[in-house]
């Protein structure tokens, strides 16, 4: 009987073993060492354009703010009763039913302003993680959707019937009415 057949043992210890494949590792990493760097550096790097120190001063969001006060006139409750209002005087000088098309215009542009602020939320969490900055910009995100929800109080009362709108309003049940501050 023919010797064992295939290739003869290169290693006759583990320890010869495991240095062979130390020396093979290290071969390896100094011929792809750039390559390597390269990977790590840009698998670290933060978000491109956007690092922690520009969150503080994410003009987006105080633009946003700046928009949501003059669309509010720096008053929200006084925005949502002056919005009352006004459809109010649409029903009785125009229609019946009342025109709601400047309460859903105003809803769109509330809208508008949450999406954006909630981009900015999303974008400061992501670079700068649960601090100061997100807490501002959560706190402006709050007044605008607790205006988008007097608003819409508003319109669904409207829908419901003028009689129950007017009826709320004058019972003082519209969400707006009861808003300590």
């Amino acid at each position: 009987m023919p010797a064992s057949v295939g290739h003869p043992k290169k290693y006759h210890s583990q320890d010869k073993l495991c240095q062979a494949h130390a020396e093979s590792s290290a071969r390896s990493y100094t011929k792809h060492k750039s390559k390597i760097n390269k990977h790590h550096q840009q698998k670290y790097q933060t978000l491109k354009g956007f690092c922690c120190s520009d969150a503080s001063k994410d003009f987006r969001a105080q633009t946003c703010y700046q928009i949501f006060e003059q669309v509010t006139n720096r008053s929200p409750r006084m925005y949502a009763d002056r919005m009352y209002h006004r459809f109010m005087d649409t029903v009785t000088r125009m229609k019946p039913r009342g025109d709601n098309d400047e309460i859903c215009q105003e809803l769109m542009k509330i809208g508008e302003l949450i999406k954006d602020i909630t981009m900015i939320e999303d974008r400061i969490l992501n670079a700068a993680g649960v601090g100061d900055n997100l807490a501002e910009v959560e706190l402006i995100h709050e007044g605008m959707q607790e205006v988008e929800c007097w608003l819409k109080d508003i319109l669904c009362s409207m829908l419901e019937g003028i009689e129950i709108l007017t009826k709320a309003y004058e019972d003082q049940m519209l969400l707006y009415q009861h808003v300590v501050k």
